[in-house]
């Protein structure tokens, strides 16, 4: 009878395991739920940042640019506009446009909806608008109204460095 009994025994010890499976698959779930989270912010945190031009506020660029004997680019950006969102993207994000505008401009970034007096003073009702300046920020060389691509852009800051050169009073 004894024989009878522990066969009635094992299935029921068997039973009493089976609620610990599925107790291990959600624990299980929740570890690899866990570990893809962290691999997400890991991956966040350590994809470097795409290139960008070293904006300077208005005042600060301007005291550079004099003190730095350099040119002034000033452009002037309205949040959620097409052509603002795609100049950033594309012609600010360009390595060869940075490197070019950092060694030959003071670039200045007016966000007009922050700075409505800035914008109003060199009256701008379009976005993008840049505008190129002497040094001394008194006389405007150039500028040029909406998006262009770096291969656009380009000649616009060239032809600003060209006509400070034909004037030498700047």
């Amino acid at each position: 009878m004894e024989d009878k009994k522990s066969e009635i025994e094992t299935p029921q010890a068997e039973t009493a395991e089976k609620p610990k499976t599925p107790a291990k698959k959600k624990n299980n779930f929740k570890w690899i739920l866990l570990i893809v989270f962290a691999a997400l912010i890991a991956k966040i945190l350590l994809t470097p940042k795409d290139p960008e031009v070293a904006w300077l506020d208005y005042e600060s660029g301007v005291k550079l640019a004099a003190k730095e004997d350099k040119p002034i680019l000033i452009a002037f950006y309205k949040a959620n506009t097409r052509f603002c969102t795609d100049m950033w993207a594309d012609t600010y994000a360009h390595e060869a446009s940075i490197q070019f505008i950092e060694q030959n401009f003071v670039p200045i970034f007016i966000d007009v909806v922050k700075e409505p007096a800035l914008a109003k003073e060199y009256d701008v009702t379009y976005y993008p608008t840049h505008f190129t300046k002497t040094p001394d920020n008194k006389e405007i060389l150039k500028t040029r109204r909406g998006y262009d691509t770096p291969g656009q852009f380009r000649p616009f800051l060239i032809e600003s460095l060209e006509a400070m050169k034909e004037n030498p009073e700047n």
